[in-house]
């Protein structure tokens, strides 16, 4: 991966301004809005895009694991048939828990395609649901028109890697696990901001010094 000198000018990163004593890993903690936002998602009523009967569909119901099938469970049918009535077709659906991200709450979500296209085209829509923790239950699932590029939503699940402003500085740090960090620019290591640091001294050195963290 290529590291720009500077990442300021990265309009899709989340800027986290840290003050003294904050827990850091709670701080890099993200919204599933900036998925959404990735890709410039648009909600829209799932009952008129997708053909869908109210009646048939209420809020329990509307769950991707009860409309695709899950385990020994068969896809609904009238849902595979509203999709193919109207030329569209699903991929599988995908949980957030599956990756290793910065996500604050388990999410699922599926992308709709055109009838003819395959998956490595761009998807036309996003079937979403973030889990509810009061209700200790799924949200119903939301349909989002997809008005960007659907690899800026795996870019942004799957981001890992930081940046951290330090006066003038930066230091870009990556980790696998959340417990420990490498630096990226190995150029500009010190003795604060070292090759690698374990989780409780990245915190140490970033409740130490006035920095701001972007997530990449």
């Amino acid at each position: 991966m290529r590291y720009l000198k500077d990442y300021k000018g990265y309009m899709e990163s989340l800027v986290i301004n840290l003050a003294t004593a904050l827990d850091l890993m709670e701080s890099l903690n993200i919204w599933h809005d900036t998925l959404l936002d990735a890709i410039g998602a648009q909600k829209v009523d799932i009952f008129d895009v997708l053909s869908l009967s109210k009646d048939d569909y209420r809020n329990d119901k509307l769950d991707l694991d009860y409309l695709c099938g899950g385990g020994e469970k068969d896809p609904d049918e009238r849902f595979v048939n509203s999709l193919s009535s109207i030329k569209m077709k699903k991929s599988e659906v995908q949980n957030t828990e599956d990756y290793e991200t910065f996500l604050n709450k388990p999410c699922k979500f599926m992308f709709i395609y055109g009838a003819e296209s395959n998956e490595l085209e761009n998807p036309i829509y996003l079937m979403f649901q973030v889990w509810n923790e009061t209700a200790d239950e799924w949200s119903p699932a939301a349909l989002y028109k997809v008005n960007g590029d659907a690899k800026k939503f795996y870019d942004k699940l799957s981001s890992k890697t930081i940046e951290i402003i330090d006066g003038d500085e930066n230091y870009i740090y990556t980790t696998s696990n959340g417990n420990e960090w490498t630096l990226k620019n190995p150029n500009k290591e010190n003795d604060f901001w070292k090759k690698v640091l374990r989780k409780e001294d990245l915190q140490a050195v970033v409740n130490d010094r006035n920095v701001s963290i972007t997530i990449i």
